[in-house]
């Protein structure tokens, strides 16, 4: 298997694995990084699928195999896998059915007052935040794999990729392959779609941390309506829960402030007005093609949002801003209205 490179190497002996005849990566090659998940599913698993022999690979597990700035102990780890160790290169591994995708508050805050354990130990955070829930795996190892790049951790030679295990076969699904974006690909985009929130996650679940008071779907909201915040929609980001606290952190990408507007566009899919707006925003677009007459309107609907989600206005205000200063081209601008307004 020489000739080929190591994520090459990694998906042929996957398929051996699958097929029943486990076989392994030269124990002799270059050390590299694998950052994956602590599910007890994944150990005893995650070495045969990905054809992993002992001594070649530094595996390092987190919570929802997360890097960001919430998890500085992660970074360090890399940090010493790829210059201490001699690594060269790097895996992102997700999983299937991880449970921070499908993290319920409700039951969450049940085991640890069984515990003994107070909300308070907590911080004053959406506990969704300061756990790391997610809505999409595969964004999740799409983040991660973008902000290792970007972390200045990590040198331009060593390659990045993303990949997602099936918790139940073993089967690998390439999400970020390291080797096409080394040759100059572009980077894969992230889904705007979220994968739909499990029933035991869902906004009614949140209850159990912060009880509040809504109107039913579909009924309109007043300007200047309070409502009980929910904790920031980038996962990683800080909530701004009421005065005093943090604001969240702004996007420092065109993708990421994209991102932050359509999951909010997701989440009140029920909301009847304001898919209504959301329609009239696309036809707007399809005509005049005007960012700015977009954003004007997009900020008059964040004004009643603004508390539930304290993200949405620091988005709008990248993208304003970016379209003012010139960093945002006509490209780069319609790919963030195509993935905001579809």
């Amino acid at each position: 298997m020489s000739e080929l490179s190591l994520l090459r190497q990694i998906l042929k002996a996957n398929q051996s694995f699958l097929a029943g005849t486990p076989q392994f990566l030269d124990p002799s090659g270059d050390p590299l990084v694998v950052v994956t998940c602590i599910d007890p599913r994944l150990t005893g698993l995650i070495e045969p699928a990905l054809g992993l022999p002992r001594h070649r690979a530094a595996i390092v597990r987190t919570a929802g195999n997360q890097i960001s700035d919430r998890t500085p102990d992660m970074l360090r780890s890399i940090a010493a896998a790829l210059y201490v160790k001699g690594a060269s290169e790097v895996i992102v591994a997700g999983h299937t059915d991880c449970g921070m995708a499908g993290f319920s508050v409700s039951e969450v805050t049940e085991r640890f007052r069984k515990a003994g354990i107070p909300r308070g130990a907590f911080g004053n955070e959406d506990l969704r935040t300061w756990f790391g829930a997610f809505a999409s795996i595969r964004n999740n190892v799409v983040l991660g794999v973008e902000y290792l790049r970007r972390s200045g951790l990590v040198s331009a030679e060593i390659r990045i990729h993303g990949l997602i295990v099936d918790t139940e076969r073993g089967a690998v699904e390439v999400v970020v392959d390291g080797d096409l974006v080394s040759q100059g690909a572009a980077p894969p985009a992230l889904e705007m779609e979220p994968e739909p929130e499990p029933a035991s996650a869902a906004k009614e679940d949140r209850k159990a941390e912060h009880p509040e008071t809504r109107p039913p779907s579909g009924s309109p909201i007043p300007p200047g309506t309070a409502k009980t915040a929910k904790g920031p929609i980038v996962v990683g980001t800080p909530a701004s829960a009421g005065k005093g606290e943090p604001a969240p952190a702004p996007p420092d990408s065109l993708l990421e402030a994209a991102l932050v507007i359509r999951d909010f566009i997701v989440r009140e899919r029920r909301d009847q007005k304001l898919q209504k707006a959301i329609t009239d925003l696309r036809t707007i677009w399809n005509q005049q093609k005007n960012p700015v007459r977009i954003f004007s309107e997009l900020e008059r609907i964040a004004q009643v949002y603004e508390r539930d989600y304290p993200s949405l206005r620091g988005a709008l205000l990248y993208l304003q801003d970016s379209v003012r200063s010139g960093r945002a081209d006509k490209i780069g601008m319609a790919e963030v209205m195509r993935r905001v307004l579809n």
